[in-house]
């Protein structure tokens, strides 16, 4: 007779949940989503002033890695 053991308790295996908290922590702490968010945080008035309206926030940030 075969013993099998299936006790995986003490495996440390990283639910995709915690996969998806590094990635979005990743995200959130970049530089470029900072500036997102500042500039989200702004008034149309103040973004009119830099020649940007809220609809093109984004490709102003990423306007020298993408074109959107």
């Amino acid at each position: 007779m075969a013993l099998a053991n299936t006790n995986i308790t003490g495996l440390h295996v990283p639910t995709l949940g915690n996969l998806v908290g590094v990635f979005a922590r990743i995200v959130e702490n970049h530089p470029r989503s900072r500036q997102v968010a500042t500039l989200n945080a702004t008034s149309d008035a103040e973004l009119a002033r830099r020649g940007v309206t809220r609809e093109e926030v984004i490709r102003h940030i990423f306007r020298d890695r993408y074109y959107l």
